[in-house]
């Protein structure tokens, strides 16, 4: 018996044996080197191996038949090869995938803030940690080149263009209303914390197809995915206090928010350029909720709501401060969106947004109510369709009702002005990788306002050439229409769009975590700009669409991580010459709110021994032109040059066992007593001609004090 199953065991084995196959053979890049850890497999089954330092795989398998052998390696195009009984060794060669992790990206005019992008700027923590922010996402972007500083303002000037130039997107729909209201003599802020967006994106120019009604820029914010953490913040602060808390589900999330800002207690302290009567005050709410499916689809809803109000009195006749400003106002907006593949290849982006904006003024006597709506809602796809190559294509369409009431207190004269404007549109946009160093961009985006009852077609291109390892060459060109501002638009659709052509040509050198210079040259041609003809007789001015104008300059960007230890630091600096003949200029002239130079340099420093960060921020610009009625030329006038320095310093610390940080903010820490412009006002004596004000900050130095806790 012991006999007979000793032969039944070698006639197995014999069998077995018979059947293995070994597979073999090397794996080598196009240029012949041997590449390490490529995956080498049989298809559909688990017989397989990775390649050794030398590039050479062996394994076994019994398979019968053809099979398909699949060599596999990031950043390489897969190959499948069919084996037939095959026993020789198998030498592949692979080539390099042009949708590599290495591979040339398209930056012309965009700069990225997100962990997940390889070309990013600067990272999500960077508008915290920037002196002089204040927490602000725009204070942060205005330490990069093809700003302006503007600190009368607070709003985003762009390579020439005025601040309704710049659009807002939080993932991808439109925020019609991102800044809280703008009165005269003071700066607004954003609307939307930091710490509710995962990455920043902001063009400069040249941006998608699939993005318009924006003339020279647009910010694109991406909301928080799921939150995988349940954490309760608590913010504490000289000028008012925030708590949030964030509960988590399994594949969900929800946060939710509220803010007070009281800015009385703080003006109470300083002394004020304006007479406050009521300062600052403010609250909001906000709500992120997420939930991914089963099929890994993502459901977001990003909603926020805002309410504040604030009066004081500034110049209005001589030196006097007796033109009282009264404003207040609530604002809502709600953002829904559901991002899923229909397929390996095809990826769905859809949502629907909403802006709902309540704003009273009261100017001395001349009071308005502003009441707007605006809706968008968007479906988009993008499509792979093959290696390097993707196609993105979608329609939008984008619904605006406005309507002001306007009301002179000295007689009682009523206006009012209504706007519905539904803006449809169309965008394609394909992409092709030609090769891991070239990458070419041409997109085309079509627009129709039943308002105006006009259409437009805009070409994009873009285009990037990777000339080494850590350097390209980028270029891009667009057209880009835009309606006037509701301001002017309110009194008549006889109107066109507004018209940008950009130019833009780049180079970079380098990457974000060691170092990078980036440099832009720019040109940017205005047409069919509106225009304010004042005539005798007549009750209102006419407008039209006969202005023109350019802007042109240069940008540079360089970063440093590595050249000291724990140092980080950027430096920015723009060039702009920029001429308009728009709104109520008689001729072609720089506007107002243009420097032709601006320098920032931003430093930070983390001092591990104590666990504290200290930072600094120093803004210099050249003096912004002003008129002076009588000159014999129009805007010949230069304020004197802007100058400004900020500090802050940040300490992690734990309170009762919670992570804690303290931060405290010093802006304009020399105190330099900066002119931002001249405003005319009517002089005390009718006989006498008007007298001209200069505009300065309202607190020449602003400190802040936060304390910001994490409770688990």
């Amino acid at each position: 018996m012991k006999s007979i199953f000793l032969i039944l065991w070698s006639l197995v084995l014999t069998t077995m044996c018979y059947g293995q196959v070994t597979v073999s053979g090397t794996v080598k890049s196009a240029k012949g080197e041997p590449l390490v850890g490529v995956n080498v497999y049989l298809e559909n089954t688990y017989d397989g191996t990775i390649t050794g330092p030398d590039g050479t795989f062996t394994f076994e398998s019994d398979y019968e038949g053809e099979q398909i052998l699949v060599v596999s390696y990031i950043g390489y195009v897969t190959q499948y090869i069919p084996l037939s009984g095959q026993t020789g060794p198998v030498h592949v060669r692979l080539k390099e995938s042009i949708t590599s992790l290495g591979a040339v990206t398209i930056t012309a005019g965009s700069f990225i803030a997100g962990d997940k992008n390889r070309a990013a700027v600067m990272e999500p923590l960077d508008i915290y940690t920037t002196a002089g922010s204040l927490g602000d996402i725009n204070g942060a972007i205005k330490t990069l080149p093809g700003t302006q500083p503007a600190a009368d303002d607070g709003r985003l000037l762009v390579r020439g263009g005025e601040a309704y130039e710049t659009k807002v997107y939080v993932d991808g729909l439109l925020a019609a209303k991102p800044f809280y209201s703008k009165v005269p003599d003071l700066p607004t802020r954003g609307r939307f914390a930091p710490s509710l967006f995962s990455g920043t994106v902001f063009s400069t120019g040249g941006y998608s197809a699939e993005y318009g009604q924006a003339l020279s820029s647009v910010l694109i914010l991406e909301s928080t995915d799921v939150t995988l953490e349940e954490v309760t913040s608590l913010s504490l602060m000289s000028i008012g206090a925030e708590l949030s808390n964030t509960w988590c589900r399994p594949n969900s999330s929800t946060s939710m928010g509220v803010n007070y800002t009281n800015m009385a207690p703080y003006y109470g302290m300083v002394h004020n350029q304006l007479d406050w009567e009521k300062p600052v005050e403010a609250a909001g709410i906000n709500i992120i909720h997420c939930f991914k499916d089963k099929k890994g689809g993502i459901f977001k809803l990003f909603a926020t709501g805002d309410y504040g109000i604030q009066t004081f009195n500034t110049y209005g006749n001589g030196a006097e401060k007796d033109f009282k400003i009264d404003n207040e106002g609530g604002n809502a907006y709600f953002n829904a969106t559901y991002n899923t593949g229909l397929s390996d290849n095809i990826a769905l982006h859809t949502g629907i947004s909403g802006t709902f904006d309540d704003d009273y003024l009261l100017a001395d006597v001349h009071k308005t109510n502003t009441l707007e709506t605006s809706v968008e809602g968007r479906v988009s796809l993008a499509h792979h369709l093959g290696d390097g190559i993707k196609v993105s294509y979608g329609i939008a369409d984008a619904f605006t009702h406005y309507n002001q009431d306007y009301r002179l207190q000295t007689n009682g004269f009523t206006w009012s002005g209504q706007i519905n404007d539904h803006i449809l549109s169309l965008f394609v946009e394909p992409e092709i990788q030609l090769s891991s160093r070239l990458a070419f961009r041409c997109g085309l985006r079509y627009e129709y306002s039943t308002y105006l009852q006009k259409a437009s077609i805009s070409p994009r291109l873009g285009l990037a050439w990777k000339t080494g390892k850590h350097s390209q060459l980028s270029a891009a060109y667009g057209q880009f229409f835009q309606n006037p501002e509701n301001d002017y638009l309110k009194y008549t659709p006889e109107l066109n769009f507004e018209k940008a052509t950009h130019y833009i040509l780049g180079f970079q050198i380098g990457d974000m975590h060691n170092r990078l210079l980036r440099a832009e040259t720019y040109y940017k041609k205005y047409r069919q700009l509106l225009t304010i003809n004042n005539r005798e007789g007549q009750d209102y001015p006419s407008f039209s669409n006969n202005g023109h104008g350019f802007a042109r300059g240069i940008d540079i960007f360089f970063r440093d991580r590595k050249t000291i230890k724990l140092t980080d630091y950027w430096v920015s600096y723009s060039y702009v010459d920029s001429k308009r003949k728009y709104k109520h200029y008689p001729v072609e002239a720089t506007p107002d709110y243009i420097a032709k130079h601006t320098l920032s340099a931003v430093g930070k420093y983390f001092l591990g021994a104590i666990n504290t960060q200290i930072g600094a921020t120093w803004v210099m610009s050249s003096g912004r032109p002003y008129n002076v009625p009588g000159d014999t030329r129009f805007m010949s006038r230069k304020t004197p040059h802007y100058n400004s320095l900020s500090l802050n310093l940040s300490y992690l610390t734990n309170l009762w066992g919670n992570f804690t940080i303290v931060h405290f903010s010093l802006s304009n820490a020399l105190g330099r007593d900066n002119v931002l412009g001249y405003r005319s006002v009517p002089a005390s004596d009718s006989n006498q001609p008007d007298t001209l004000i200069p505009l300065k900050e309202d607190i020449r130095q602003f400190m802040f004090l936060g304390v910001f806790i994490s409770i688990k």
